[in-house]
């Protein structure tokens, strides 16, 4: 069983590693179907992101199960470490967005 922290690392860089690799390869089919890859790398970004959080947390059933059990049994610990996986791998996505983001050049570092 992972520690608490090693959950959050789990979860940030699985939903990043979906983001990423989502987009670089929806952007390689794009360019092999003659459609401009970085535009649709960026357009993929968006439409996964919410997947890439579901992924990160193993699936949606168990995360509403905890948050249940923890607003409506009193549970807080379980509650309040749930909201925290959650928020790990929604900065991942977010993090995978902005690196695509930035590297479609509409960031201008």
């Amino acid at each position: 069983m992972f520690t608490f922290m090693q959950n959050v690392l789990y979860n940030f860089f699985i939903s990043l590693g979906v983001i990423i690799g989502g987009c670089i390869f929806g952007g390689l089919a794009a360019t092999l179907n003659g459609h401009p890859p970085l535009k649709t790398m960026l357009d993929l970004c968006e439409k996964i992101k919410i997947w890439a959080i579901i992924v990160a947390l193993g699936g949606t059933f168990p995360s509403f199960k905890i948050l249940q059990v923890g607003l409506f049994n009193g549970d807080i610990r379980s509650l309040a470490k749930q909201v925290l996986y959650i928020l790990s791998a929604l900065m991942g996505a977010q993090v995978g967005y902005l690196l695509m983001y930035y590297l479609e050049g509409r960031g201008n570092v």
